[in-house]
């Protein structure tokens, strides 16, 4: 992982700390959707 990426990371964890439940269940649910694509355009041919 790159030090960019883990800088992403901490970001990300740090606002998710400070989320009622309530939202920090809709990040999860936003970011499974975003690896989810990300899995569909990885495995798609010529890319």
């Amino acid at each position: 992982m790159s030090e960019k990426d883990k800088q992403a990371m901490q970001t990300m964890a740090d606002a998710i700390a400070d989320l009622p439940e309530e939202k920090k269940q809709y990040f999860v649910g936003f970011a499974e959707g975003v690896a989810a694509m990300a899995d569909q355009v990885k495995d798609k041919p010529g890319t």
